[in-house]
């Protein structure tokens, strides 16, 4: 289970939080302009593409990506959609992706989110696995760019569709059609001070805490309740657009409100799930900022600070165990 969020507010930053019970050895993969793809449907991306940073897995020189961003600005996530996702056999004479292609061949070749939309009137999502030790995974996709957000799913019922998606947050099931409406449940829900409205009478009323407008708001770990929960908090959010930092910390508060912690979320027995990371990019910077479940402490990395016009991908594997700034 995943949260991922497309925030705007003077700057303009893409990321997610992980959720799974499965300690993945991750890293912060850049994969530079000159680092060519051929994807198994035939289609290749030529050395001199856009160059991305996010995190994944590099197996076999190929950047599995969970999330990333690429130089010009373009986020994108494939977040678990487990149950509901389903893709079609590869189709000759069509433009064949897997599930794991997307977010290279999107972020290597496209600069907005218009472009995405574009590609994807040719390309059909095929079943094709990495290998037998990946299998294609069952996911959706959320992609942003400073102007809009979209979301990306397949199902049986109704194959590949598009979706605005104006709350710029994406979880898991149900499908997003579904969650877009559910929002409208509480549209009452605020984050004002809320006046007494349970009568003209208020005799024996009192507002005993402050906070009570967020009564009814969702506070479960469940993907309905953290789609509630992050569109709320990220229509909510109040940060000085001129201080990129206090974006970025932001950024950090607003997927915290949906962070997982272990015991809460039992998969199966004696295994639960938890936020296994939170990324941010700041797509105007090329920093990639990251915290882990066991380090909450913010760790960047710079891709403007390498040599993006190589062919060879640069790792940074995630720091798992926890950092603290000792002042004495």
């Amino acid at each position: 289970m995943c949260t991922g969020i497309n925030y705007f507010n003077g700057h303009h930053m893409f990321g997610r939080n992980l959720d799974l019970e499965i300690d993945y050895p991750v890293s912060v993969v850049i994969t530079p302009r000159n680092h060519g793809f051929k994807f198994k449907g035939g289609e290749v991306v030529e050395k001199g593409h856009y160059a991305i940073i996010g995190v994944g897995i590099e197996q076999d020189d190929y950047p599995l990506y969970f999330d990333a961003a690429n130089e010009k600005g373009l986020g994108m996530a494939g977040l678990a959609f487990f149950g509901m996702a389903s893709y079609s056999d590869p189709v000759p004479g069509k433009n064949n992706l897997a599930e794991f292609e997307l977010i290279p061949y999107f972020l290597s070749k496209c600069a907005t989110v218009e472009e995405v939309k574009e590609e994807l009137k040719d390309i059909i999502i095929d079943n094709v696995s990495f290998s037998p030790q990946y299998p294609a995974s069952e996911m959706h996709w959320i992609v942003g760019d400073k102007d809009q957000t979209i979301v990306i799913e397949c199902t049986k019922e109704h194959g590949m569709q598009v979706y605005d998606d104006p709350f710029n947050c994406l979880t898991n099931c149900p499908g997003f059609p579904y969650q877009k409406e559910n929002v409208s449940y509480y549209a009452n829900v605020t984050g004002e001070v809320a006046p007494i409205r349970f009568a003209n009478d208020k005799d024996g009323l009192w507002a005993f805490s402050r906070g009570l407008g967020t009564i009814g708001l969702p506070g479960g770990t469940d993907s309905v309740s953290r789609f509630v929960r992050c569109a709320f908090t990220l229509r909510n959010s109040i940060c000085p657009k001129d201080d990129v930092m206090k974006n970025v910390a932001e950024f950090f508060h607003i997927l915290g409100n949906e962070q997982q912690v272990n015991g809460e979320s039992e998969v199966k027995k004696g295994q639960y799930e938890i936020t296994q990371y939170t990324s941010c990019v700041d797509t105007e910077t090329g920093i990639l900022y990251y915290s882990t479940y066991y380090n909450p402490m913010i760790t960047g990395v710079d891709m403007n600070k390498e040599n993006l016009d190589s062919e060879n991908l640069i790792l940074y594997p995630v720091i798992q165990d926890l950092k603290a700034n000792m002042l004495n």
